[in-house]
């Protein structure tokens, strides 16, 4: 941790106590604000526990470690760490299947509006074609035009 680096005893314990539960709280408002608009949205949310612990935002007096012992599940922190799966776990109904961001949501509408405009386009080549047989049944175009 960049703050802790040069601290040692209980003045570093207290830095990392420190930063983790700040990251720990943001991580609550983030899942809170899921909740409440129902979907997940662009805020920063650590994708892995390293990630958790890389993670540094020093105007939020947020920092990282270097020390992997520190997210041990058996460690100083443990209660900290079963907060952090405890927030990830309910985060899991917010992945990419049930929230999306804009951009997301953005490009599945536009698959939509295409995909209608092709069901248009198909029906019109069908009934063209259908109208192309009455006309003339011998039509060599009708041979060229595979169809369902």
């Amino acid at each position: 941790m960049t703050r802790a680096k040069h601290l040692h005893g209980a003045g570093k314990t207290e830095a990392v106590r420190g930063s983790f539960e700040k990251k720990l709280e943001h991580m609550q408002r983030v899942l809170n604000s899921w909740v409440k608009s129902g979907e997940r949205d662009d805020q920063f949310w650590p994708k892995s526990l390293t990630h958790f612990r890389e993670w540094e935002s020093p105007s939020d007096g947020i920092y990282g470690w270097t020390s992997p012992s520190v997210t041990n599940r058996k460690g100083r922190y443990e209660e900290l760490v079963a907060r952090y799966w405890n927030l990830q776990a309910k985060a899991m109904r917010f992945a990419s299947i049930g929230g999306r961001s804009a951009e997301t949501k953005r490009l599945k509408n536009s698959i939509r509006v295409l995909a209608e405009q092709n069901a248009v386009l198909n029906w019109s080549i069908m009934e063209l074609r259908d109208a192309l047989v009455r006309v003339d049944p011998k039509n060599p175009a009708l041979s060229k035009v595979k169809f369902p």
